[in-house]
């Protein structure tokens, strides 16, 4: 396990298998090398139920490592205050737009 940097993500080589990097400095922030060469940083929590959740941040690329490291603590401090960021999303999804609320 390294500190994930950009020269990190760079030399993460695509296997046959996707496969996770895991970042030393910040516990539950992780990468994924795919097979097709994209790579995509995530962070793993358990939520106040110890419910283990996962949540993609981006694609490296579209987000810089610095920027998914910020996204990541952001995330992990949710979770520490007792909000599950992965609900959260998943409930954002699923409710009205504000088109929809004025057609109705």
């Amino acid at each position: 396990m390294v500190k994930l940097t950009k020269s990190v993500v760079d030399a993460a080589t695509p296997r046959e298998k996707q496969y996770t990097v895991w970042c030393s400095d910040l516990k539950g922030f992780g990468l994924f090398v795919q097979a097709s060469g994209v790579r995509t940083y995530f962070v793993d929590y358990r939520n106040s139920s110890g419910v283990r959740r996962r949540i993609t941040i981006g694609r490296h690329g579209t987000v810089t490592a610095e920027q998914a490291r910020k996204l990541a603590i952001a995330t992990l401090g949710e979770a520490v205050r007792g909000v599950d960021p992965a609900a959260e999303r998943r409930s954002r999804r699923g409710s009205i737009t504000k088109k929809e609320l004025c057609e109705r």
